[in-house]
């Protein structure tokens, strides 16, 4: 079969239909704190670089341009717990209310557009095909997140793995009848932490996986999907 390889580098999409970019060109924030640099209303991110943290202050709301963005929080024992990864086109702290209820932090380098919390109402306020868009997109985060917290509470290790691998398939536009070779910007610990298992779990998994010739890794940082269908089967599986 002929490979598609499908960068998790993530090429910037389009950006909000309709918001004006210079209204976000005079606000601070964390980014600028912590040394992230700023241009035009752009935020660009290094590695593990935080966007903001929990507990500040929800006064922006931001569009992922370029790369991977995590939205985790630490729990009580110490333990990190990854909530989602936000992909170009995704919107970081859309529904968080007056302060965000977890931090986000770039998963490899990045690229966010800073939206104030202000213009994003008047937007709302002023085009209704705007507020719809936004309405749709709130929505698919939630519906995301259920699915996610099922997919927790009631699969098997394998399952979980399969399922994220077809999760990062879809957000990649995969096209079928080819292999697939995906680009994975999180480690083996980002995995577990957003899918409640070890890092050894993991890794146990994957490699599973590719003895059953459902993937292959050429490295550590790319897998090669050999079977959609066997990945989804086992997606499936309890």
């Amino acid at each position: 079969m002929t490979a598609i390889v499908l960068n998790q580098a993530f090429a910037a999409p389009p950006s909000i239909a309709g918001f004006d970019p210079g209204r976000a060109r005079h606000t601070a924030g964390r980014g600028q704190e912590s040394g992230a640099i700023e241009q035009a209303g752009l935020v660009h991110l290094s590695n593990r670089e935080d966007l903001f943290l929990e507990g500040d202050e929800a006064s922006h709301v931001y569009e992922v341009m370029s790369g991977v963005v995590c939205l985790y929080r630490i729990m009580p024992d110490g333990g990190r717990h990854i909530l989602a990864f936000r992909f170009p086109g995704d919107i970081v702290g859309l529904c968080s209310p007056a302060n965000y209820g977890y931090n986000a932090q770039a998963v490899g380098d990045a690229r966010v557009r800073r939206i104030s919390r202000a213009g994003l109402e008047r937007m709302i306020d002023e085009r209704a095909d705007f507020a719809r868009k936004l309405l749709r997109m709130a929505a698919a985060e939630l519906n995301a997140m259920r699915d996610h917290l099922t997919c927790l509470a009631s699969k098997s290790a394998e399952a979980k793995v399969a399922d994220f691998l077809l999760m990062l398939i879809e957000r990649s536009t995969a096209r079928a009848g080819a292999d697939v070779v995906v680009d994975l910007p999180m480690t083996r610990t980002d995995i577990g932490d957003y899918l409640g298992l070890t890092i050894e779990t993991v890794s146990r998994t994957i490699s599973k996986m590719r003895r059953s010739g459902i993937i292959d890794l050429p490295r550590t940082t790319r897998v090669v999907v050999r079977s959609e269908e066997r990945l989804a089967e086992l997606a499936g599986a309890a």
